[in-house]
């Protein structure tokens, strides 16, 4: 049966679109019959998520006309100017805003932090905080009747890790903005929520980390996108602010 219908007629843009948790996300909220837009900096790696989208549309969708359109835009996030462009340019796909953006582009540098660098801390403070900020602004301008916005944090936001200095500080920082848009963004109809996953075989984790965390079990990346999916199809007066997903089996208060 057709999940198609809940979010018909409204507008997605995703970051770290081509990531494995980027794209699950885009594939359940078009499965949700929202429109989705693709960003990222590889624009070949967002054409072949693009793709793999419009498949799993068309086998559970036999109505061509309920296929909703998916878009693909390079961006580099930590770019003002490439942001700006960006909506601009999703603007001009047909005259439709944006009514849910998706901060999920991220990046991390697993180092000791005697072997961290300062280009390496600000690097992935660029990707995780000034991305979503700079997204998040431009999507208070193009969101004149409302609309969602999720970033997607992590459970190191709560419990960090060993060697993960630049990550964690990121993520925390990343809640704080999360706290500040939704607390802006009331008088817009703009709602703000924040969502932070535990273990998830995703492309930021090197083959090493994977198995040093087997123990603790993974999630697939779709159960994140389930969970991202409950959080936007919300009705306008409600907000989950925040929310947890992870392993039943992972460590988190206390882990090391």
């Amino acid at each position: 049966m057709s999940t198609i219908s809940v979010l018909k007629g409204k507008r997605a843009l995703i970051t770290g679109a081509s990531g494995r948790i980027g794209q699950a996300i885009a594939n359940k909220l078009a499965q949700a019959g929202a429109s989705v837009v693709l960003t990222g900096r590889n624009l070949e790696s967002l054409k072949e998520a693009a793709a793999n989208i419009k498949r799993n549309l068309t086998t559970d969708n036999n109505d061509a006309n309920d296929i909703p359109t998916v878009e693909t835009f390079s961006c580099d996030v930590t770019d003002e100017t490439s942001v700006k462009d960006l909506f601009m340019r999703i603007q001009g796909i047909d005259g439709h805003r944006i009514d849910i953006l998706i901060n999920n582009a991220g990046t991390n540098v697993d180092k000791p932090l005697s072997n961290l660098t300062s280009n390496d801390f600000e690097w992935v403070m660029k990707v995780n905080v000034l991305g979503p900020f700079l997204c998040s602004r431009e999507a208070f301008k193009y969101m004149p009747n409302g609309g969602r916005i999720i970033n997607v944090g992590s459970l190191s936001a709560m419990s960090p890790r060993p060697d993960s200095t630049a990550y964690t500080t990121s993520k925390f920082a990343l809640n704080g903005l999360s706290r500040s848009l939704a607390l802006d963004g009331r008088e817009h109809g703009i709602s703000v929520g924040i969502i932070h996953p535990g273990n998830v075989s995703s492309d930021l984790l090197t083959q090493e980390m994977i198995q040093a965390r087997q123990h603790e079990g993974f999630m697939d990346a779709n159960n994140v996108a389930e969970c991202v999916l409950t959080m936007v199809v919300m009705p306008p007066t409600t907000t989950i602010l925040e929310l947890v997903v992870m392993p039943t089996t992972q460590p988190f208060v206390g882990r090391g």
